[in-house]
């Protein structure tokens, strides 16, 4: 007879490594699916080697281009997916997706933050949607807890739409972001220019050892500074006994028992192509908001003929994210010729964050929500820079020189409404390698973000104008949706089953051992990172399982 885990775990990034972690603490046997591979943090990534010691400086040859996403380069492609054997339809849409024991955490950008009082009750200030079935009082506990585990560094604030977490110490600011913050703070009162908080420990945490500085963040962080579910999470769960990883297990769909609980997995071995089953008393789905509806969608049977616990119609609807319509970089003149004092060498995340000011206390009349800027200052260690700038030989190299320590860039993160129209389904007609219906992605920008994306772009312009920084390259027309990485919304919780898929602890409404803890719980996007939102979700929820295992209720 095939053993029964305690739960099953589909996913080992941030939401499906948090919960796995957080059940095995509790005592409960685990068992952790993953689609892709196990990569050893140590060996397989290029941790400290110099552009220049790969081909094409690192980036994907250019016969190879088609096959990834924009996000892939030599050093991180063992862990992302090959486009062409993972395809997906539907309208114009960027979906990067990871494949190995980390998930996306492998190669995320760090920033870290959480939302705010106002993001879970968004609805209640501007009449457009549904409040959120939880306040910011039932998740505070559960962000410090979240901080004190994976450490975030940043500056004490004090901002009112922008918690503060439990910091450890910030990374200075390079001398261009203290310009900007100057004359920013100086000419728009209401606005500030504040440290990035980033998921980095700058001090030693949890016998982790500090950032030194590598500026390597986004080829996995060998030492666990920067946080990873493979570097941080997942070695906790693994001490404790509890935990059965198996890596190359592509989940399809949830099978139910004759009284309509879940009981088990059905997943395609990625090497042999075999189908396998595994059971568990408690089913949960962290893979990550597009795959775990995907899974949701694929499950459906007799009972629910458009998708696993989809009573409610809203599986797949009320897609939300992030529209990054501007970025623009340029040069503080002042600092032309300055010596260089490694910037390259910070933490993701850790440069400087320009939090909402757009419908706090005025309303603006061209759009609801809001959106926030994330930039730096300074170049890395591959001056992208460099590419803007006429000349040739030695005196266009002394030109890049000239301007190393002075570039800076920002880019903008604007909240997408969850809209009905914005939707997923699955494909009949179309199936991955492994044989499993890939989702058809209905989404597309509607007025409030093309709106918003127009004055996010005079923002810009505005701001870089005030500080005196010669514009050097801008952009100005919104990126394709999905590019910020940042899913969210598509089975979003609440308290109303005839209106949403889960109740306010990620547990479906209509298959009590089914949860889903990654941001497909969101019921807005904000204009904030997620990340850190469903660490904290996805460790309540456990909690939240944990107990209710003790009293036998999954029994």
């Amino acid at each position: 007879m095939s053993r029964v885990y305690d739960a099953v775990v589909v996913g080992s990034g941030a939401a499906g490594g948090m919960a796995a972690t957080e059940l095995c603490l509790k005592g409960l046997k685990v068992l952790l699916l993953e689609a892709g591979p196990k990569l050893d943090l140590a060996a397989d990534f290029h941790h400290h080697q110099k552009p220049y010691q790969f081909p094409f400086r690192g980036r994907i040859r250019p016969r190879e281009r088609a096959k990834y996403n924009y996000a892939v380069n030599d050093w991180n492609r063992p862990s992302f997916v090959n486009e062409l054997e993972h395809p997906y339809t539907g309208k114009k849409f960027v979906w990067v997706r990871a494949r190995a024991v980390g998930g996306k955490t492998l190669h995320w950008g760090l920033v870290a933050l959480r939302f705010s009082p106002r993001d879970f009750e968004a609805a209640r200030y501007d009449g457009y949607g549904e409040n959120w079935p939880i306040t910011y009082e039932d998740v505070e506990p559960y962000y410090a807890r979240v901080e004190k585990m994976i450490g975030v560094c940043g500056n004490p604030d004090h901002l009112e739409n922008n918690p503060d977490s439990r910091f450890l110490k910030p990374v200075p600011l390079t001398c261009p972001e203290a310009v900007l913050r100057a004359a920013v703070e100086k000419k728009f009162p209401g606005r500030h220019v504040i440290h990035g908080r980033s998921a980095t420990a700058t001090e030693p945490i949890n016998s982790r050892a500090p950032c030194h500085f590598c500026g390597h963040c986004g080829r996995v962080c060998n030492v666990a500074a920067s946080f990873s579910s493979a570097g941080v999470l997942l070695p906790i769960a693994e001490r404790t006994g509890n935990l059965t990883l198996r890596p190359n297990a592509v989940a399809w769909k949830v099978l139910t028992d004759k009284e309509g609980k879940a009981r088990s997995v059905l997943f395609v071995d990625r090497i042999t192509r075999q189908l396998e089953e595994v059971f568990g008393k408690v089913i949960v789905l962290g893979a990550g908001c597009l795959e775990s509806t995907r899974i949701l969608l694929n499950s459906k049977d007799e009972e629910y003929p458009n998708g696993l616990a989809n009573s409610s119609g809203v599986l797949g609807k009320y897609f939300c994210e992030q529209i990054m319509a501007g970025n623009i970089m340029g040069v503080v003149p002042k600092l032309r010729g300055r010596k260089s004092f490694a910037d390259d060498a910070r933490p993701d995340g850790t440069g400087i964050y320009i939090p909402r000011f757009r419908n706090l206390r005025e309303k603006h009349p061209g759009f609801i929500r809001g959106y926030g800027f994330e930039g730096g200052g300074g170049s890395g260690e591959f001056p992208a820079f460099a590419r803007k700038l006429p000349g040739f030989g030695a005196k266009f190299k002394e030109e890049v020189k000239k301007n190393y320590a002075a570039v800076i860039s920002i880019g903008s993160f604007g909240e997408v409404l969850a809209r009905p129209e914005n939707f997923l389904e699955a494909d009949p007609d179309v199936r991955d390698a492994w044989g499993v219906p890939v989702l058809r992605i209905n989404v597309e920008w509607g007025p409030n973000e093309l709106a918003m994306a127009r004055d996010m772009v005079e923002t810009q312009r505005e701001i870089f104008e005030a500080a005196g920084i010669e514009v050097l390259s801008e952009r100005t027309t919104p990126l394709p949706p999905g590019w910020s990485i940042h899913e969210a919304g598509t089975a979003r919780m609440g308290d109303d089953p005839r209106k949403s898929v889960l109740n306010q602890f990620n547990q479906c409404h209509d298959v009590k051992n089914l949860f889903v803890v990654d941001a497909a719980s969101f019921v807005s996007a904000s204009e904030k990172n997620p990340t850190l939102t469903i660490l904290t979700l996805s460790m309540r929820a456990s909690d939240y399982i944990a107990e209710a295992m003790r009293r036998g209720t999954f029994a």
